[in-house]
């Protein structure tokens, strides 16, 4: 729990796996987990779905210092690092109620890291790093919705926020080792929880968000971050389970591997 003065409603644990969750006006609801939403594309996933009237739990790294994210009274802030397996357990035991959307966003890039964006070419870039990095954008997708998947409802939809750098026929342009290796990771870790999570009924795709002004996207991005959320947002609400394992573009349109 966030550590100032306000009280955030708690999820009531349910004892169902049921979906009917509805608030005063009798209106659906989803119970809706995104790690990293304390900043960027996160923090406006957050926004979207608290706009929906949806339950949100958010997980980021210090709860404390979330202070816009606490602005918008979430269901939950939850420390998580995605990096950090026994951080991602503890963070899992504290979710005691079935799960309908679980949206992996957290990640980072080169320069949060410490290095030059002109030493992460692949001739360059330190393999130590790359391996971290690889850890946190693309192994952490696979180490938080495996911890989950006993509170998914049947029907439930995970979303990992990957990149077109992690594309094989586009990325090839883009020389940063770490960062487009990690989303190569993040999207081969889709589709393989999408083979293992279909009998559970469970849909998993990965997203390319756009090109987005955000702190790694720069200023002169195409899109903004609320408007990449709320594309994802609209996109994840049509998803079937037929388009389970999919690599999408924000606006659900497919995405090449």
């Amino acid at each position: 729990m966030v550590a100032n003065s306000r009280e955030t409603p708690r999820l009531i644990p349910m004892p169902s796996r049921s979906r009917l969750l509805t608030n005063a006006r009798g209106v659906s609801m989803s119970r809706v987990i995104i790690t990293g939403g304390n900043r960027g594309i996160g923090l406006e996933l957050v926004k979207s779905y608290i706009l929906n009237g949806d339950q949100v739990v958010v997980g980021c790294r210090q709860p404390s210092k979330a202070t816009e994210l606490a602005s918008l009274n979430p269901t939950d802030i939850l420390p998580i690092d995605v990096g950090d397996e026994q951080s991602v357990k503890a963070f899992a035991k504290k979710i005691d109620y079935p799960v309908d959307i679980l949206i992996n966003n957290a990640g980072t890039s080169v320069e949060n890291m410490g290095l030059e964006r002109s030493q992460a070419g692949v001739m360059d870039a330190p393999i130590d790093l790359t391996l971290e990095m690889i850890k946190i954008n693309g192994l952490s997708a696979a180490m938080v919705t495996r911890e989950l998947t006993d509170k998914f409802n049947a029907g439930a939809k995970v979303a990992n926020i990957s990149s077109q750098i992690g594309s094989m026929v586009v990325g090839a342009g883009f020389d940063n080792l770490p960062y487009s290796t990690s989303k190569a990771v993040m999207n081969m870790v889709t589709v393989q929880l999408a083979s293992h999570l279909k009998k559970n009924n469970v849909t998993v795709v990965c997203f390319h968000p756009g090109w987005v002004r955000t702190d790694m996207g720069g200023s002169g991005a195409d899109l903004s971050s609320a408007q990449a959320a709320q594309a994802i947002n609209t996109t994840i609400a049509t998803i079937t389970p037929e388009k389970s394992g999919l690599f999408l573009r924000w606006d659900g349109s497919t995405h090449p591997w």
